[in-house]
């Protein structure tokens, strides 16, 4: 697989990765919101290396701005697993980005790394493309 692929689901997933649904407020509670374009966001330890596929999109960001990073973002990763050789992902669009940067989820709500115990359980349940 080409580092594009990856550098893409990773950023979908970091994005998407901060929701937190016990906080009913918007954006407060996280998701995939377009908030890693900031640049308080993509400096959090987890991200790093995540501006190189940020930097990879912003030109078709510039040249379709009626579209949110968020759904930029989603998109990007789809079309990654599909280029991979995975199936098509199908995208609802829609998603509304956060507006400033004070409105990025703090550092430290990805969820953190898997034990080996619990890597181990989840190949076991992984579905092959």
């Amino acid at each position: 697989m080409r580092p594009f692929p990856l550098k893409q689901l990773r950023l979908a997933w970091h994005d998407a990765g901060t929701y937190n649904k016990n906080i009913e407020e918007w954006p407060l509670r996280g998701g995939a919101n377009g908030s890693l374009r900031f640049e308080m966001e993509i400096k959090h330890a987890a991200n790093a290396g995540l501006v190189n596929a940020l930097k990879l999109l912003q030109p078709i960001k510039d040249k379709y701005s009626g579209v949110t990073y968020a759904d930029l973002f989603q998109l990007a990763s789809a079309t990654a697993v599909e280029e991979a050789g995975g199936p098509k992902i199908p995208i609802k669009y829609g998603r509304v980005d956060v507006s400033e940067p004070e409105q990025c989820p703090e550092e430290g709500r990805l969820p953190g790394k898997l034990t080996v115990k619990e890597e181990i359980s989840n190949s076991k349940k992984k579905q092959v493309w």
